[in-house]
Parts: structure tokens; sequence; C-alpha cells
């Protein structure tokens, strides 16, 4: 049987994935990205990263999309070669330097208006670079750490503002600080909820692990305050570390860009 060649509009379908790869690549580079900070952005490994900007595999039509929004352009310019995407970005100032046709009256009136014109069309330009100051990675990033630290103090403020009132209203109470041990395991359930949704989920194991140790610190103060003292508590939290640390060794078989 003869192999058969499949070409795309001329090109390869090879040398088609090596153009969407240079593009890729070239992009991240001119946003100062690194390809760990775009999989963190995507969602995706680095490796699934680095595959797409080597031609070995193409990211889905989902993530050309968003890629293309946070560049700024659309996804057809992922398939441009490099000469062409030069000259669609030097057609539109071709065009505006262009002269525009001007009546046969008054020839040389018209050319004093001009100046006047160009600081509105200079300035019509501008918004095209807004989409790209907008979604800062940087600001994106620093925005989320705020949000998720805001969240992990709200469960230390509700800890203080029940202690407050248990004080007041039943001074009596011996134990009201010890209130706050429990704060500490909340406190690893939101800052692990936040981490896996935006951050790096590699640190959920450290996450797990503080949260295992603090739930057993809590329960043995709360038993040791009542008069029982249960130190064989922590020999529970040997397995459990032995869990999180086999876990931790978990991969997948094969990258989501596969």
């Amino acid at each position: 049987m003869q192999n058969l060649t499949i070409t795309k509009g001329g090109i390869a379908v090879d040398d088609w994935k090596q153009i969407v790869a240079g593009n890729l690549s070239a992009c991240r580079k001119q946003h100062g990205l690194t390809q760990l900070q775009l999989a963190e952005l995507l969602h995706y490994s680095d490796k699934a990263v680095s595959k797409w900007e080597r031609g070995e595999s193409m990211p889905d039509l989902a993530v050309m999309k968003q890629l293309a929004d946070f560049y700024g352009m659309s996804i057809d310019d992922f398939l441009l070669t490099p000469e062409q995407r030069t000259e669609k970005a030097a057609s539109p100032s071709a065009d505006a330097d262009a002269p525009v046709p001007e009546p046969d009256a008054e020839p040389d009136a018209e050319p004093d208006a001009e100046p006047d014109a160009e600081p509105d069309t200079g300035s019509e330009t501008d918004p095209a670079q807004e989409p790209q100051m907008q979604t800062d990675p940087r600001q994106k990033k620093r925005n989320r750490l705020i949000i998720a630290g805001m969240a992990a103090m709200l469960v230390w403020l509700i800890a203080t503002l029940i202690f407050v009132v248990l004080d007041a209203v039943l001074p009596e109470m011996e134990y009201a600080p010890f209130l706050f041990i429990y704060a500490a395991p909340i406190t690893a359930v939101v800052v692990l909820v936040f981490n896996s949704i935006w951050f790096n989920r590699r640190w959920n194991f450290a996450i797990i692990s503080f949260l295992v140790w603090s739930l057993l610190g809590a329960l043995f103060l709360t038993f040791y305050l009542s008069g029982i003292v249960i130190w064989k508590l922590f020999v529970i939290g040997i397995p459990a570390q032995l869990i999180i640390l086999l876990w931790s060794r978990l991969k997948p078989s094969r990258t989501p860009a596969e």
C-alpha cells in the first residue's frame, strides 16, 4: 500500500504541527511566561506545555481558544508561519499609512486637519493592549493569595469571636481559650480547598499531613482537659502519614494533552 502524505493548505501535517508549536512558544516568551507559569494558568502540567511546544502533541480546541483570548489573538493566528504573521502584523499599519482620497476641492486645506485626527486613531489602538494588562498572571496569582489568606484569617476571626462571647457570657468557663486549637485543622481545610482550586496541588499532601496531626493534637488536648490522657491517639497518625506519602507518589499514566 502506498503511503500518503496528508497536507493542509499545501503544508504537511508534521510541518503544520511544528508551525503551531513554534507560535505557542513564541507567544509564551513574548508575554514573559515560563512553561510552569503557563501550565498553572491552564491547570495542565508543565510537561504537557513542553510537548505542545515541541510539536509532539497539540492542545485541544478549548485550550487553543483560551490561549488565543489570553494572548489577544485568534485561533487562526497559531496556524500562520512567521512570515505570514509578520505580514499580518504589518498590514494594519500599512493601511493606516495609506493616503485617504480627498475631494478635488481645497486639496491643500485637508492636510492641516489630519494632525488633529491622528491622536484619535492612535488612541484606538490602545484597547487592543488592555486585555494583556488585565490578565497579568503575576497580579492574578497575587490576588488569589490575598483571597486565600483572607479566608484563612476568617477562621481565626470566628474563633476569636466565639471566645470573646463565651468569656463574657460564661466567665467561669475555664477552657474557653482551648477553642483555638480547633481553628488550626479548620484553617488547614480552608487552605486545602483554595490550593486545590488555584495553586500547585503538590502542596496538598503537606497540607493534609498538617490537617491530620493538628486534628489529633486537638483531640488529645480535649481528652486531656477532661482528665483522660490518650497518648496512643498519635499512633493513628503514623499509618495515616504513610498513606499520604504513598499517595503523593501516584502519577497519571499519561498527560492530559495526549
